[in-house]
């Protein structure tokens, strides 16, 4: 079988979660099911081609919507593809599907995202923030804040459409969890559900922590992000860091923030002003090495779909602690069991959480091992079969 899988970023180990997960499925199915892995993706990068794909395949799309449709069609007919697997990118899945019209290659949408997430691109404030240079573009942007409620609605009105325009023109909708369908369903407002199947993330590494590695965790906290507040949600958890380290008890505890993105330079400036100790930007980096060495993994996203670092986190060893945001969480976390799951917003009770967790190092111990345990039930070969099952 010959799949060609399509991503707004090129596919590389250290992009992002979507990146990783696909990754992942296309070496896992490989190696299980000799498929043969394609990677078309919109946004050029000087990395190399990951060795789970036969070929890589940069597509620019046109204003022509023809022109992109022909383009689409030849790549897939050249490479004998039987299915195409739209990481996310929803707004494309119509157009993938003209392109396989007449052959027998399959479209299939798997959904990265909690549904209806994207509201966050449009607000107010975002409207506000937007920087012009220009009269006519002042003018402009004056037009946009005196009509933004009508702006806004049909933001979301669109967006709704096009959710709904994916599902039918998909020959299968995934999602990560069953908790994920209501949502879909109410933010598109329709009932169908046949084109639904759930198959989670799959773990990233393809073997746990050792028990003698395991021995060697230090008093370091770990988030690996991207450095993108309007989801992860990390000026919070440098706040709750703030106030921790003012207590005697965290005092050799250090941070580290392995990750890039747009809001970087606001968080390294926040904790430059605040003086916020032991604090430590790494970049973009091979997140692998900092799993192994820490003992506390830091969430306070807003949202996510599935949360892919903590099954990385859990894997390696690493106790992960999360605002429950977001619907596949608890899926994941059990609280008390094999990590802390804390109430939205309380920012008080994850502080006590935290610093409970950087003194109780039993209860550390007994988190991580049972973190260990319970990730297994996402292990690569168990996700690569449910996949398989699908595509055939």
């Amino acid at each position: 079988m010959n799949i060609l899988y399509h991503t707004y970023e090129k596919v590389h180990s250290t992009k992002g979660g979507t990146e990783r997960t696909t990754i992942t499925m296309a070496m896992a199915l490989k190696r299980l099911y000799d498929a043969k892995c394609f990677s078309i993706y919109e946004a050029s990068a000087d990395t190399p081609k990951e060795e789970c794909f036969v070929k890589e395949f940069l597509w620019s799309p046109h204003k022509k919507l023809e022109k992109d449709i022909q383009m689409l069609r030849e790549i897939i007919v050249a490479n004998r593809i039987d299915c195409v697997i739209v990481q996310g990118s929803f707004i494309h899945v119509k157009i993938f599907k003209k392109a396989v019209d007449g052959l027998k290659c399959k479209v299939i949408l798997a959904h990265h995202f909690e549904p209806g997430s994207e509201r966050v691109f449009f607000t107010f404030k975002s409207i506000l923030k937007a920087r012009t240079n220009s009269l006519k573009g002042l003018l402009k942007k004056m037009i946009r804040i005196i009509i933004f409620p009508y702006l806004r609605k049909k933001y979301l009105n669109d967006l709704s459409h096009l959710y709904h325009e994916a599902y039918v023109h998909a020959d299968k909708v995934v999602l990560l969890s069953e908790r994920l369908i209501a949502p879909y369903l109410k933010f598109c407002n329709f009932n169908n559900t046949e084109k639904f199947s759930i198959i989670p993330n799959a773990l990233s590494f393809k073997n746990e922590i050792t028990k003698e590695a395991y021995q060697t965790k230090k008093k370091i906290a770990l988030i690996v992000s991207r450095l993108d507040d309007k989801h992860k949600n990390i000026s919070e958890a440098l706040k709750i860091w703030n106030t921790i380290k003012k207590n005697k008890l965290a005092q050799e505890w250090k941070l580290k923030i392995v990750g890039q993105g747009v809001d970087e330079a606001k968080y390294k400036k926040y904790v430059n002003t605040n003086k916020i100790a032991d604090i430590s930007f790494i970049g973009r980096q091979n997140p692998i090495p900092f799993y192994k060495e820490a003992s506390i993994f830091i969430m306070t996203s807003k949202s996510e779909s599935w949360g892919l670092t903590l099954t990385e986190a859990q894997q390696m060893g690493c106790v992960p602690i999360a605002y429950n945001t977001y619907p596949t969480l608890t899926d994941i976390i059990t609280d008390g069991e094999d990590g802390m799951v804390i109430d939205k917003n309380d920012m008080a009770n994850y502080e006590q959480k935290l610093l409970e967790l950087m003194t109780n190092r039993k209860k550390r111990n007994q988190l991580a091992i049972q973190g260990i345990k319970n990730c297994k039930q996402f292990s690569q070969d168990k996700i690569a079969e449910m996949w398989w099952k699908l595509l055939t």
